[in-house]
C-alpha cells in the first residue's frame, strides 16, 4: 500500500495501528458474505452436508480476501478522513510556484 495519496498527498497511515479498527469492518463484511453464501447454498441444494458448506465458505473467503481487505481499509479511512473533491487541485496549486 502506498504511504500517501498520489493526488492530494493524504497520508494513508495517519497513526501507528490506525487500521486495527478495519478488522471490525472486515468482520462485518465477511459475516454478510458468509450468510449470503449459506442462504444461496440452502436455496440451490436444500440437503447439503457440513463438509460442502465448509468448503463453500472456505472458497468464498479465499477468493474474496483481497477485495475485503482493501474494501475494509477504504471504509475505515473514509469514516475518519473527510472527502474533499478539490484536494488534488489544491495540492497541485500548492506545489507549483507562482511566476514572478
Amino acid at each position: 500500500m502506498n504511504k500517501t495519496c498520489g493526488v492530494c498527498g493524504q497520508s494513508f497511515e495517519p497513526e501507528p495501528g490506525f487500521y486495527f479498527g478495519a478488522m471490525f469492518v472486515s468482520y462485518g463484511l465477511n459475516t454478510a458474505l458468509f450468510i449470503t453464501a449459506w442462504v444461496a447454498l440452502s436455496v440451490i441444494t436444500p440437503d447439503y452436508s457440513l463438509s460442502t458448506l465448509l468448503f463453500l465458505l472456505g472458497l468464498t473467503v479465499m477468493l474474496s480476501l483481497p477485495l475485503i481487505f482493501r474494501l475494509s481499509r477504504s471504509i475505515w479511512i473514509a469514516i475518519f478522513v473527510p472527502f474533499q473533491a478539490d484536494a488534488g487541485k489544491k495540492a497541485k496549486e500548492a506545489a507549483v510556484p507562482e511566476p514572478r
